[in-house]
């Protein structure tokens, strides 16, 4: 059994790709060490190590070395190609010309609604950029967007996640240039899997708990509540807790002005063992 090439089609990074490849090469095959893949492509080990690591990119020589060993379809290699092309792009010009050529490759049938939530949710810049692009004016320098974020994030990062949200539907070109942010009220009372989101809540938690050191305090509210709760008083506080966040909206919904993106998380679980009924 080889692994699938289906998840090809669903990046918009190579390097990534590459990564996961190797990872199920070597799940299931013990002898498949970085030295067996690189010796089969000729590229060095360590160096295959930065591409993965993102740090550097394939040769162009490289290229069909690297599809034959992977036994790409002609399809398969287009893809590849002009993926590796978007990844390598210096301007959001050259960047979009790619991003087309991939979207004609893969063909309407591509986006299935569940890939697509699954895809917003895998990065929290992504979804934190939908927000900083209603008002931010990107005009296509991925670096200074890159430096907008707290944490940093590089400028690849950014092009991938502006790439994401532009092939989801989330945000749109205007013909005078600017970007415009499309279906304002994203919530999850859609279906996304369990997992993602929980992955997308472990990473907004550690995000918060490193503000602790690396925001300033006039500029966080980081507070905690520890109560005794009776059996009836958990679906209150729920209740509580939902209709917060809708005034929230609201509120925020009739700003004026926005300068920042913020994170909110609300974190109610028990500290003692609870049975489940």
């Amino acid at each position: 059994m080889e692994p699938s090439f289906g998840s090809l089609f669903e990046s918009l990074d190579y390097r990534e790709f590459l990564r996961n490849y190797y990872q199920g090469r070597r799940e299931l095959h013990g002898y498949f060490s970085l030295r067996y893949f690189g010796n089969k492509v000729g590229i060095d080990s360590s160096f295959l190590i930065r591409i993965f690591q993102g740090k550097n990119h394939l040769s162009e020589d490289s290229l069909p070395v690297v599809a034959k060993f992977l036994k790409m379809s002609r399809k398969e290699i287009e893809y590849f190609e002009n993926l590796v092309g978007f990844n390598k792009a210096k301007t959001e010009a050259k960047a979009r010309t790619f991003f087309e050529k991939l979207q004609k490759i893969r063909g309407v049938a591509y986006t299935t609604l569940e890939a697509s939530r699954t895809k917003y949710f895998q990065d929290w810049f992504c979804v934190a950029m939908r927000s900083l692009l209603d008002y931010y004016p990107f005009e296509g320098n991925f670096a200074k967007l890159a430096s907008e974020f707290h944490p940093p994030i590089s400028a690849d990062q950014a092009k991938q996640a502006f790439y994401v949200l532009l092939e989801l539907g989330l945000i749109q070109r205007l013909d005078s240039g600017g970007i415009e942010v499309l279906d304002n009220h994203l919530h999850s009372g859609f279906r996304w899997t369990q997992k993602t989101i929980q992955e997308y809540q472990k990473t907004t938690m550690q995000l918060a708990m490193d503000s602790l050191d690396t925001v300033h305090k006039p500029l966080r509210d980081i507070s905690t509540m520890t109560m005794n709760i009776g059996p009836d008083d958990l679906s209150g506080i729920r209740t509580l807790i939902e209709e917060f966040q809708e005034n929230l909206a609201k509120l925020v919904e009739d700003s004026k002005i926005s300068d920042r993106v913020y994170q909110l998380n609300l974190q109610l679980f028990p500290l003692s063992r609870v049975e489940e009924k």
